[in-house]
C-alpha cells in the first residue's frame, strides 16, 4: 500500500531505515504536481540507488523525479569529464567501433548510442562512473537488436568490470545474483579492495541492491607492499 504522505515516510526512511546522515548527506524531497521529487548530495551511489528505490516504493504509480547527485572524488570542469569518458571509451577495446556520444552537464554524464548488448551498455556506464569527477550517470545506450536481460547477465558484466579495476583482485572475488541483488563472496587484502568492489556492483546498470560479504585478509598476494 501505498502511504498517503511519501514526502513524510521518505524522509523517516531516509534515517531509520537507510541510515543515511542528513547532515553530512543533505537529501530534500517534496511533491511535484503528482511526482514525489528528490534533490541534493549523497556519498555513494549505493545511497543515491537505495534512496531512489525506497521513494519508488513510496511513491507509488506518482512516479519520481530523479536529481540526486553522488559527492564526486574530485572537483572537475564537465570539460574534463567529457574528455577523459571519451579517452575512456577509446581505450575500452570492447567498445571499439561503437558510435557513443558524451554530454556533461553539471558532473552528470549522459551516454548514448547503440552497442549489440547489454555488457556493453553496462561497461560503458561504469566507465563514467570511475570518473573522479562524476556525479551522476545517465546511461541512455540501446542494445540491438534488444536482449533479454538477467540476473546472469548482470553478473558476466561485473565479471568483465571487476578484471578491469586495478583495485581488485578479480581472482579472488566471486559474484552472483539473484532478482536484481549481487552478492559478493571471497577475499580481498584491504577495505579500500573490498569497498572498490562494492562500488563496481553498484555502478552495474540495473542492479538495486549490494550483499558484500567479502572478508579481509591481510598479507595476500594483491596486496600492495
Amino acid at each position: 500500500m501505498v502511504n498517503e504522505d511519501p514526502v513524510k515516510a521518505l524522509k523517516a526512511a531516509l534515517t531509520d531505515e537507510l541510515h543515511i546522515d542528513l547532515k553530512t548527506n543533505p537529501i530534500h524531497c517534496r511533491m511535484e504536481e503528482t511526482s514525489l521529487l528528490i534533490e541534493g548530495l549523497v556519498g555513494k551511489v549505493s545511497e543515491k540507488k537505495r534512496t531512489l528505490l525506497k521513494a519508488m516504493e513510496l511513491a507509488g504509480s506518482s512516479g519520481v523525479i530523479d536529481r540526486l547527485r553522488v559527492r564526486p572524488a574530485s572537483r572537475m570542469s564537465d570539460g574534463e569529464i567529457k574528455k577523459h569518458m571519451m579517452d575512456a571509451l577509446d581505450e575500452e577495446q570492447t567498445l571499439s567501433g561503437y558510435d557513443i556520444k558524451v554530454e556533461v552537464n553539471d558532473g552528470v554524464i549522459d551516454i548514448e548510442g547503440e552497442v549489440w548488448s547489454l555488457s556493453h551498455k553496462r561497461i560503458a556506464g561504469v566507465l563514467a562512473w570511475w570518473i573522479p569527477g562524476s556525479r551522476d550517470v545517465i546511461n541512455s545506450i540501446e542494445v540491438k537488436p534488444p536482449e533479454d536481460d538477467n540476473d546472469d547477465e548482470i553478473v558476466d558484466a561485473l565479471r568483465l568490470v571487476l578484471e578491469k579495476d586495478r583495485l581488485v583482485d578479480a581472482t579472488s572475488i566471486r559474484p552472483r545474483a539473484s532478482n536484481w541483488t549481487v552478492i559478493l563472496d571471497g577475499v580481498a587484502c584491504s577495505e579500500t579492495e573490498r569497498a572498490a568492489a562494492e562500488d563496481d556492483a553498484w555502478y552495474i546498470w540495473g542492479v538495486n541492491e549490494v550483499i558484500n560479504n567479502i572478508t579481509i585478509e591481510k598479507g595476500t598476494a594483491h596486496e600492495n607492499p
